[in-house]
């Protein structure tokens, strides 16, 4: 089996660092010869300052290193092995921008998991791969139309259907074309790509067979104090299989809006809701889904206490042969944190109720504490894991009821680019899990050092 090793990873650093070398000797003039007039002195000085400029002005390095410890007890309804591990990412960039209309970027990344019990997933391992890739020009800041075009991130309101994300090790990266209109206060995003699948074995490539489309507006002006944002999107696939066991096409449609905003009295609020329809297989496309909720900011003195709350549902299967589709497709979404600050359940086939509180008791630490309550909307169809996994399965349960559990997270902000953090997930099992033999319940402790440069 090909592997790629951590010396690839230390190739590119030292590619990086030595192209900072040649940065650092340009803005350094060479000796000049000994009889050389002042007149001549400053005439290399200036020769040698215009390439230092030019470096200076037009790239960029940057990077982050991230290690994360975890230890998953007693996780038996979960495809998470009950060990202690430790994740370590490395990411590079450059960028180049030899104008104010124009940019390059390339990134590079090195996931791995180490003390893992098993043989980890493309989740947590990926080792040395190019993560970005792309050219974007037009109006980068401000007002106007830009594009961007090739391998990039995507972060799309609230991330519930399309997202990067940053909880995982290796995190979701798309091979896309994006143009985006802005004129404050109303954006269109056009966006038409392939997700990319990690792959520690060799190079990461498109899903195959798989294709999305996206349009994505927003109006900030339309009510006082909200963002108003209708979307359409789309999904084809090339095989999927329906209840019946028929395998063909899919082509799913999305219709949605989105209202988040806040009004007087340190309130806010958020909605949002998608309709799918379209064919699956031999069936035809009958799912829903929304969110919503509503918090309150106490008092700005008081450790900026905010106090919230929401309710979030996800149509599942209803396990009937009748050429309807009921599970809802969350496409790329988030993993964390949609149904957990420790993203344990997607946003399928569930209904979650949350309420929590964040503060910051010191200037530098912020805390977030959450209780959960997860039912499934149908027992006929199963629990799904933050990966989209199901992980149980009990079409003859009496009780919907998955758990319920708290959540905590604790983030250290050092300075602006060193920030550590920790937090406890659990999950208590409802009687859904009981009736289903997963009594273990889960707990899961992590914690993690950050660095940006």
């Amino acid at each position: 089996m090909y592997i790629r090793s951590r010396a690839s990873t230390t190739l590119f650093i030292i590619g990086v660092v030595g192209f900072s070398g040649a940065v650092t000797r340009a803005q350094s003039p060479a000796p000049s010869p000994g009889s050389t007039t002042s007149a001549n002195s400053q005439q290399q000085a200036d020769d040698q300052e215009k390439p230092k400029n030019y470096l200076e002005r037009t790239f960029t390095i940057s990077g982050q290193l991230r290690e994360r410890w975890e230890d998953t007890s007693g996780s038996n309804f979960t495809l998470t092995p009950a060990d202690s591990y430790v994740m370590s990412r490395i990411r590079l960039g450059l960028a180049y921008k030899p104008t104010s209309w124009l940019r390059v970027f390339s990134e590079a990344q090195d996931a791995r998991v180490l003390f893992y019990e098993k043989t980890p997933s493309s989740s947590v391992d990926d080792p040395f791969d190019l993560r970005q890739l792309y050219v974007e020009a037009g109006a980068l800041e401000g007002d106007g139309v830009k594009a961007r075009v090739g391998r990039q991130e995507l972060f799309i309101g609230s991330n519930r259907l399309i997202c990067t994300c940053d909880w995982s090790n290796v995190t979701k990266t798309f091979d896309a074309a994006r143009g985006t209109l802005t004129y404050s206060p109303f954006s269109l995003d056009l966006i038409a790509g392939n997700l990319v699948l990690a792959d520690p074995a060799r190079y990461d490539r498109d899903k195959p067979g798989e294709h999305f489309y996206v349009a994505y507006s927003s109006f900030k002006k339309l009510v006082p104090g909200a963002s108003i944002e209708p979307y359409l999107m789309a999904k084809t696939q090339f095989s999927v299989k329906s209840k019946e066991g028929i395998t063909g096409g899919a082509d799913t449609l999305y219709a949605g809006g989105r209202i988040i905003g806040t009004t007087k009295g340190r309130l806010d609020y958020n909605f949002e809701g998608v309709r799918e329809a379209g064919s699956y297989a031999n069936e035809s496309i009958n799912a829903w889904g929304y969110a919503g909720g509503g918090g309150w900011a106490v008092a700005p003195s008081l450790w900026k206490l905010h106090i919230s709350s929401d309710y979030i549902f996800a149509s599942g299967s209803d396990g009937k042969e009748d050429d309807v589709h009921q599970q809802f497709d969350y496409l790329y979404g988030a993993q964390q944190p949609l149904n957990s600050l420790t993203g344990q359940f997607a946003w399928r086939n569930i209904e979650d109720w949350r309420a929590g509180a964040d503060f910051s008791p010191l200037r530098k630490l912020t805390v977030k504490i959450d209780y959960r309550d997860y039912w499934l909307a149908t027992v006929q169809d199963g629990l799904y894991n933050a990966g989209g996994t199901e992980t149980v399965i009990n079409a003859k349960a009496a009780s919907n009821h998955v758990g319920e559990g708290v959540d905590s997270m604790f983030v250290f902000a050092i300075n602006g680019k060193t920030s550590l953090g920790t937090g406890i997930g659990t999950l208590t099992p409802g009687a859904y899990l009981i009736e289903s033999k997963k009594t273990t319940g889960f707990f899961y402790p992590f914690f993690y050092l950050l660095r940006s440069f």
